[in-house]
């Protein structure tokens, strides 16, 4: 998943431009060094992660499933392509909500690497960097601690407010939600996940999250799936209905150039994080 990251958004910034003035020359070398591990271990972290769409179940459709008298079947045609359309973009904003969960996860990975990592040069675990003293170190550990913080408690806050928005497979689709899931009328909705940033175990409270929405997701998907084959069955699909697990690789490409969920919580890290070295650093002078 290529999205926009704390660690990108200081390339964006052009911290690496050698003619670019930052006023103090302790400066650079600090901030170079902590976007340079972020960034690798927010790459690590991905390239570890399960790629999204294998986890999305496949919808492609037997010819069992076209021949299978559905559930649908009475329905009317028009009806049919209105749903279909309710439940492929109920799909498409809750995996836009799991993208925004992977994305959170993986910069708080990041953040965690990257303050382990210069905890264990104070403590003499590993080499200090070259031309950095254990007093540089420090100065990017403390600030970089501020800048976990700061993107775990404004990052739920905007996941939470995202949840809260988005659609639940009942509620979206009212009284037609039995008729296209198979599941009873008086069945439970979905519920919201939320965002707990005060939970001992942060990940485990983000995969929790994560599962919600990928039930949802898949409610939605297998919804669409079964009222496809119905079209299908009819005979009476139309020009950009049609869909399968081909068509994700489409949707990444797009994520690429999808603006971060977390854009302004970057920006602001960012101001504080230069603003916080260049005051410290100029106290150490």
């Amino acid at each position: 998943m290529n999205v926009t990251n704390f660690a990108n958004l200081f390339h964006q910034n052009s911290i690496f431009q050698q003619n670019k003035p930052l006023g103090q020359k302790l400066v650079q070398p600090p901030i170079n060094d902590t976007l340079n591990r972020l960034s690798e271990n927010l790459l690590n972290t991905q390239v570890q992660s399960t790629d999204l769409k294998r986890r999305f179940d496949t919808l492609e459709l037997s010819d069992a499933a076209l021949e299978q008298k559905s559930s649908l079947s009475d329905v009317p045609e028009g009806f049919l392509h209105y749903y279909l359309h309710m439940c492929k973009f109920g799909a498409s904003i809750s995996q836009g909500q799991e993208y925004a969960l992977m994305e959170y996860r993986d910069q708080l990975s990041a953040f965690d690497q990257t303050i382990q990592e210069y905890q264990d040069m104070l403590s003499g675990k590993t080499a200090l960097p070259e031309q950095m003293k254990q007093e540089d170190v420090a100065l990017l550990l403390e600030a970089t601690k501020v800048a976990r913080e700061q993107f775990l408690q404004q990052g739920a806050e905007k996941l939470n407010q995202f949840s809260k928005e988005g659609p639940t497979p009942k509620g979206f689709l009212g009284s037609a939600y039995s008729m296209i899931t198979g599941e009873t009328a008086n069945a439970q909705d979905n519920p919201r996940w939320q965002i707990d940033p005060s939970a001992q175990d942060i990940y485990g409270e983000i995969d929790r999250a994560l599962a919600s929405a990928h039930k949802v997701t898949s409610t939605f998907q297998d919804g669409a799936s079964g009222i496809l084959a119905e079209l299908k069955r009819r005979g009476c699909v139309q020009a950009g209905e049609e869909f399968s697990l081909d068509d994700q690789e489409a949707a990444d490409s797009g994520a690429a150039t999808r603006a971060s969920l977390f854009q302004d919580i970057y920006d602001g890290i960012w101001e504080t994080f230069k603003q916080s070295i260049s005051n410290k650093t100029e106290m150490q002078r």
